[in-house]
């Protein structure tokens, strides 16, 4: 591999600006150079300066999308990596950039540059590469003139490709003469002209390896025995989107390409299997290792059973092959033990591959790591009528017989195998599978497995597990019996929550799945869940029940000591029981361990009963401080979202809920006190008449009980008195004759009746 790397830094500017190019010799067309791993080239820092309308370091410039219609001229002398795409340029004058001599990396694409002078590019010895992509540089002699590449002597990569617009270009043919000093080119870009070979002039490039004519404006639609005839060099050739017609493209097209190692014919939809036979036989014995023919039949056309002659011209050393959307149905008896051993990575997704006899064969591709049996895309609707000599009715082929002891085999060093999106309907039942397998993900979503009863068994080194989006609506218990090596088990988008709402016993379907480290719940219409549910998940890492409708979260989870991921928002969970924090709390004293717990978008109650719970989230290590999208509710049945991460909330709670009870018996004590206090004074002062009062009182109830019981007198009372007091008792008493009383005597005498 050819490995080019510079990374510029400055102290006063703190950031990476650029790791220059990576080229590859041996890579598909997306390892060709860093542009095409980054979409974004530059990165900036806070710490840049300004000329002009440009974005600059010292070792780069950032012009693009300003507006400009020339090269600027007052950018840094020194730059080693300029991008002046989606701009206006239109003509890219003698000498434009000959101050900047250090240039490495350049970027014209995307502009309206649509011829180029002799001069353009002089003085750009050190130059490695140059897109031109996305311009309207017609292919001919006139827009590219002779020498006008002569000074591109370092050059690796050029991009020139989605220029040659059929529409707009007339009579165009590959300039290729105009590329003899491009002796050090790696990697080229070109639109695909019909009927035009590469002419002699690409002899010159002796070091070229990547040829890429894959673009919108790739015309190809035939190919001919010379077409490549003099770019035999080259190791990668993608003509993928070409509108290539198979009926047009000659038997030995391929044949000069001696050194290829990579080939993409994908998305011509007009190939056809037939045609594409006849052209990969020819080179069944070169070296080729990554073959894509994706998409080259229709998907509305015939189904297709892939036969022995077809896998017998694939080439030897082929270790990649995609086969994508073909509309295959199935593959003809004992046609997989031709297939190449070595083989490692096969994708036939977008395929109706139907349950046969085929199946069987799995085991002979000793080599196979990864399978990718993926569905699920949409074909456009056809505008043509395909032949139907290609059916090859799978019917034809020995009925597979279903047998309680059948033991299916995989290939023994697979390690990924994908069939989502592939319509599967079944109840998962028993399934036996050869235990000498190293399989290690299976990817079953998104098909239709209603009933997962299980046991599956043989898939002893299996970690993950997608039954997403399956409509899972029952799991037995000894489902995940036998598969006690899963780390990740993914259920969501499924119904398990009627599972538990119509059980009447305690579900424990996980209870054997002691590394489990994930387990996804999501979206499953979950309103009830037993405390034991997740028995037996020592292990678990991240938990993942987002999405339900649960009131009530009494999952117990004190068994889980590894716990970074509890994500319970959107729900309607309105508490979280104690010994849910108690744990939470557990876990987060060390301050090495870091747990998440996301109760987002739960209808929490901002209430004094709630109190004790959002000053728990708020003091808690194992929340977001932010709060984003967590909602408060109130009794009148009004919501809001928090913004302020509680503390308007906490405030106003606190001084509502305030314990003011000391305070009432304090006031109230010393209000009695008070009372007391105040009679005490009363009846010390008015502590005579109180007791006269008393006293009177007493006599007369004493004297009204005495008055019953004694006779009645003429008389009530006799006053008798002294002689001086005479003047009181005649004038002050009782006047004589007031009240009934009256004098007996004479006043001299004092003696009164």
């Amino acid at each position: 591999m050819f490995v080019l790397k510079r990374v510029f830094e400055s102290q006063a500017i703190t950031m990476l600006l650029y790791a220059f190019i990576v080229l590859s010799l041996n890579l598909t067309k997306e390892g060709n150079s860093l542009s095409e791993y980054n979409t974004e080239i530059f990165g900036w820092s806070k710490r840049y300066l300004f000329e002009g309308q440009c974005q600059c370091t010292d070792i780069a410039c950032n012009c693009s999308g300003q507006g400009l219609s020339t090269v600027p001229k007052n950018l840094s002398a020194t730059i080693r990596v300029l991008d002046l795409s989606n701009n206006i340029i239109s003509n890219l004058s003698d000498g434009c950039f000959c101050r900047y001599t250090e240039l490495q990396y350049l970027n014209l694409s995307s502009n309206n540059i649509a011829k180029l002078q002799v001069g353009s590019f002089a003085s750009l010895k050190k130059l490695l590469e140059l897109n031109l992509r996305e311009n309207k540089l017609c292919y001919n002699n006139l827009t590219f003139p002779k020498g006008v590449f002569c000074d591109l002597t370092s050059l690796l990569l050029l991009k020139l490709d989605e220029n040659s617009d059929p529409s707009t270009c007339e009579n165009s043919n590959y300039p290729d003469d105009r590329f003899a000093n491009l002796t050090r080119l790696k990697v080229l870009h070109l639109d695909g002209l019909n009927n035009q070979t590469l002419g002699p002039g690409f002899r010159a490039l002796v070091s070229l390896e990547n040829l890429t004519l894959s673009s919108n404006f790739c015309n190809l639609t035939s190919l001919y025995n010379d077409t490549f005839l003099n770019v035999g060099r080259i190791k990668l050739l993608d003509i993928s989107h070409c509108k290539l017609v198979g009926s047009a493209m000659e038997n030995g097209s391929l044949v000069p390409l001696k050194n290829l190692t990579v080939l993409d014919m994908s998305k011509n939809l007009q190939i056809e299997m037939l045609a594409f036979r006849n052209i990969i036989r020819e080179i069944r014995n070169y070296k080729l290792e990554i073959l894509k023919i994706n998409f080259i039949r229709p998907g509305y056309a015939t189904p297709f059973t892939i036969d022995r002659t077809l896998i017998e011209y694939l080439p030897r050393s082929l270790t990649h092959l995609e086969a994508d959307g073909c509309n295959f149905v199935s593959v003809a008896t004992k046609s997989l033990s031709h297939l190449r051993s070595n083989l490692r990575y096969l994708s036939l997704k977008n395929n109706r591959f139907s349950y046969g006899h085929y199946i069987t064969k799995l085991k002979n591709l000793a080599h196979l790591e990864e399978i990718n049996l993926r569905g699920g895309d949409l074909n456009d609707f056809p505008d043509t009528l395909f032949n139907e000599a290609e059916f090859y009715s799978s019917q034809s082929e020995h009925k597979f017989s279903q047998q309680n002891d059948f033991i299916f085999q995989l290939p023994p060093n697979v390690i990924k195998i994908d069939i989502s999106y592939c319509g599967i309907s079944y109840k998962l039942k028993s399934l036996k599978v050869d235990p000498n397998n190293s399989l290690e993900v299976l990817n079953i979503n998104n098909n239709y497995f209603p009933f997962l009863i299980g046991p599956i068994v043989g898939l002893n080194q299996l970690k993950s597990l997608n039954l997403s989006h399956c409509s899972v609506k029952n799991i037995s218990d000894k489902f995940f019996m036998n598969l006690s090596s899963l780390n990740k088990l993914f259920l969501g988008h499924n119904s398990i929550g009627e599972l538990l709402v119509n059980s009447h016993y305690t579900i424990t379907p996980f209870i054997s799945l002691k590394q489990l480290t994930r387990l996804d719940l999501s979206y499953n219409g979950l309103t009830i869940v037993y405390r034991d549910m997740l028995s037996g998940l020592t292990a678990l890492q991240e938990l993942l029940v987002n999405n339900n409708d649960m009131w009530h979260f009494n999952i117990t989870i004190d068994h889980m000591f590894n716990l970074r991921l509890i994500n319970l928002s959107h729900n309607q969970i309105k508490q979280l029981p104690l010994d849910f924090r108690e744990h939470v709390d557990t876990l987060t004293k060390d301050p090495k361990k870091k747990l998440l717990v996301d109760f987002s978008s739960n209808p929490i109650p901002c209430d004094c009963q709630n109190l004790d719970l959002i000053q728990w989230m708020v003091s808690s290590r194992a929340f977001d401080h932010t709060f984003k999208n967590y909602i408060c509710t109130y009794s009148d049945e009004s919501y809001k979202i928090v913004q302020d991460a509680f503390e308007e909330t906490l405030q106003k709670l606190r001084h509502a809920c305030a314990d003011n009870s000391p305070v009432f018996l304090l006031a109230t004590l010393s209000t009695l006190i008070m009372i007391i206090l105040l009679m005490a004074i009363i009846l010390y002062r008015f502590r005579w008449q109180l007791r006269y009062l008393y006293y009177a009182a007493y006599l007369k109830v004493k004297n009204s009980h005495r008055n019953q019981e004694t006779r009645s007198y003429v008389y009530d009372v006799f006053v008798s008195y002294a002689h001086q007091d005479e003047t009181f008792i005649v004038q002050r008493l009782m006047p004589d004759g007031q009240y009934g009383v009256s004098s007996l005597w004479t006043p001299s005498v004092g003696v009164f009746d």
